[in-house]
């Protein structure tokens, strides 16, 4: 994966009269990442979408640049992006592999099955591969959405609060996983009010 870049220029969003957070500027190069911390409600959860490309800010603007120097157009943000969210779901009727295939097809990506194949391998589930997910215990499932969200192989890689759930064992596997895709030149932005998930990255931005 090549190197790219985030910017994010005095970024502010609301609902209604109550104002999430306003004025955040920050930036990430490939390799770098970022946790986003803070209490229930502060908008984390929010700013993560907005950086995908999936909500549009009230103010500010947020730019993804490849490696290359060209800017990517907001409508192809979510394209770029691997996300994996609390809301965020899996078919349960599928079992793990086509989950991942369903996915690897709808976005025409290359060498989908050996791709599906290293990511459960990688998240611990390959004995469980022709399962349904409808049988997988919750912590399954967060490997599983963490491996749809890197089956792309997404310039940038956002989680929001990836470990809940998981065990100690899973707790692993995130980090490397994360750690996997910094050295691939890939950039993550996590966010959570877990200290140990926050400790994942390299830089924090607090929105108390």
């Amino acid at each position: 994966m090549s190197s790219s870049a985030l910017t994010a220029e005095h970024v502010g969003h609301r609902f209604g009269p109550r104002i999430l957070f306003r004025d955040l500027s920050f930036s990430l190069s490939g390799g770098e990442s970022l946790a986003v911390t803070g209490p229930n409600g502060s908008g984390k959860s929010t700013l993560l979408l907005i950086l995908a490309g999936l909500l549009t800010p009230r103010r500010g603007r947020i730019e993804l640049r490849l490696s290359a120097g060209h800017a990517v157009e907001r409508v192809q943000h979510p394209l770029r992006c691997g996300f994996m969210a609390p809301r965020m779901n899996v078919y349960g009727g599928l079992t793990a592999l086509e989950n991942l295939m369903f996915i690897a097809r709808a976005r025409r990506l290359a060498g989908g099955p050996e791709r599906a194949s290293e990511l459960l391998e990688r998240m611990g589930l390959s004995a469980r591969a022709e399962d349904p997910v409808s049988t997988f215990s919750s912590g399954m499932i967060q490997r599983m959405k963490l491996a749809c969200a890197l089956l792309p192989e997404p310039e940038l890689l956002l989680l929001d609060e990836p470990t809940v759930t998981l065990d100690a064992a899973g707790h692993e596997v995130v980090q490397l996983a994360v750690a996997d895709h910094l050295a691939t030149g890939g950039m993550v932005v996590l966010a959570t009010n877990v200290p140990a998930e926050a400790d994942f990255c390299q830089r924090s931005l607090d929105l108390t």
